[in-house]
C-alpha cells in the first residue's frame, strides 16, 4: 500500500513538472498590439464601423450555395443512372432535373440573377 501512495505521489509530481514545462514552453513571451489586432489584409482601419452586407451579393452566394450543392449531389446520381438504367432511378432523375430547372426559372422571373 505504501509503494502504491508513493508511486501515486511521483506520477503527481512527474505530471505536474509536464504540465509546468508546457505552459513554460507555449507561452507567448512577446504580446505585440498588431499581433492581437485582427488581420485585415495587412492595412489599418481607417474607422471602427463595419460596412453594410450587399443583400444583393448574399443573395447570389445562397443561389450558388443551393446550385453547387444541387450539382454535387446530381452527378453521382448520373453515374448509378447510366450504369444500372433503372426505370424509376430515370425517372427520378428527370425529376431532379425538372425542379431544378424550375427554380432557376423562378430565380430568373424575379431578376435575382441580375447584378446591376
Amino acid at each position: 500500500m505504501l509503494m502504491l501512495i508513493t508511486n501515486m505521489i511521483i506520477m503527481s509530481i512527474i505530471s505536474s513538472a509536464f504540465l509546468m514545462l508546457i505552459f513554460l514552453i507555449s507561452k507567448k513571451k512577446l504580446v505585440d498590439r498588431e499581433k492581437l489586432s485582427p488581420f485585415e489584409c495587412g492595412f489599418s482601419t481607417m474607422n471602427e464601423s463595419r460596412n453594410p452586407l450587399s443583400l444583393r451579393f448574399f443573395l447570389v452566394t445562397l443561389i450558388f450555395l443551393v446550385f453547387d450543392i444541387e450539382l454535387i449531389l446530381l452527378f453521382p446520381f448520373l453515374m448509378k443512372v447510366f450504369y444500372y438504367a433503372v426505370y424509376p432511378h430515370i425517372i427520378v432523375f428527370n425529376l431532379f432535373l425538372v425542379l431544378l430547372s424550375w427554380g432557376l426559372f423562378l430565380e430568373w422571373n424575379q431578376s435575382m440573377l441580375e447584378w446591376a
